[in-house]
This record gives structure tokens, sequence and C-alpha cells, in this order.
């Protein structure tokens, strides 16, 4: 029976790292999963893929990431350009290593609840991805991580009514 206080999965998407130089992390990683080296590419600009952090739109176009599709999770590793943000605060704040945990959920409603009962604020960056929603959550104090909540949905009309704005 599921738990309507739970965030409606436990199944882990992936962990997202932060890293100062992904060329040597993505060698490494791949050494050590012997697998072959993903490709690294750069996060879209905001009229293909709109994010806001604290409600404001950012170019993040110099976040540069390579994602390890393992058998259970994916392994996301980020390195930040030298434009603001979420990623490059984090890693200005805390430095290299883990900044969030991400859960492909069901009810982002239900989510958002089950973390607001546990105390974490609303989320603070949201994406919007072609086929996909996604919300960092400051959850440091509560979990020891930050917890990034993603939802599967079609968002064609939302991205086309978000960019007439930016």
């Amino acid at each position: 029976m599921e738990n309507k206080n739970s965030i409606g999965t436990n199944i882990l998407c992936h962990v997202a790292i932060l890293v100062k130089d992904i060329r040597k992390a993505v060698d490494n990683w791949a050494a050590i999963l012997g697998v072959e080296k993903p490709n690294i590419w750069n996060l879209p600009d905001a009229k293909t893929v709109p994010s806001f952090t604290r409600g404001e739109s950012g170019d993040y176009t110099d976040c540069q990431l390579a994602v390890f599709d393992l058998e259970n999770a994916k392994i996301e590793l980020c390195q930040p350009g030298q434009n603001p943000s979420p990623w490059k605060e984090a890693l200005d704040k805390y430095g290299e290593g883990v900044q969030h945990v991400s859960f492909v959920v069901p009810d982002r409603d239900q989510a958002n609840r089950a973390l607001e009962g546990i105390g974490v604020p609303p989320a603070y960056h949201i994406g919007y991805w072609p086929t996909t929603t996604y919300a960092f959550f400051d959850s440091k104090e509560q979990l020891g991580v930050e917890i990034n909540i993603k939802t599967d949905e079609d968002n064609t009309e939302k991205i086309a009514s978000l960019i007439k704005n930016l």
C-alpha cells in the first residue's frame, strides 16, 4: 500500500555530482566502472529548456554535463560555467561532490507535500524539458543533500507559453 506521506517512489533516477574538470571526471568514472565514456554536452538555451532559479530565467548554456547510464541508476556529472546557476552556486559554496539525488515521481503535488511535511522549503529551481519537468529543493538540512523531483509530462504547450515571455 502506497504511503501518501511519501514522495511516491523509492526508485532512484540519478545522482548528480559537481566537478571542476568534467573531462578528468568522465575519464576516471569510465575507468573504474569499465564502461564507455559518455558524451559531454552543454545545457540547452532558455528557449529550448526554460529554467528558472528563484523565479528568474537563467542562461545555463555554459554548464557541461555527462551522464553514465548504469543498470540501476544514472550518474550525472556537471561542470558549471561562469554564468550564475544553481550548479555554480553549489560548487562555490560546498566544493566538488554530490549536489542532488533525483527521483521521477508519479505525482508532483504529492512529492511536494511530502517534502513540505519534513520542513523542506518550496523548489528554488525548476526546468521544463519537452517531456520532463524537474525541480531542485534545498533539503540539505533535512536530508543531507538536495533533492531533485522529476515528473514525466508533455511540456510542449508550457514551453511555448514560457518562451513568449523570455
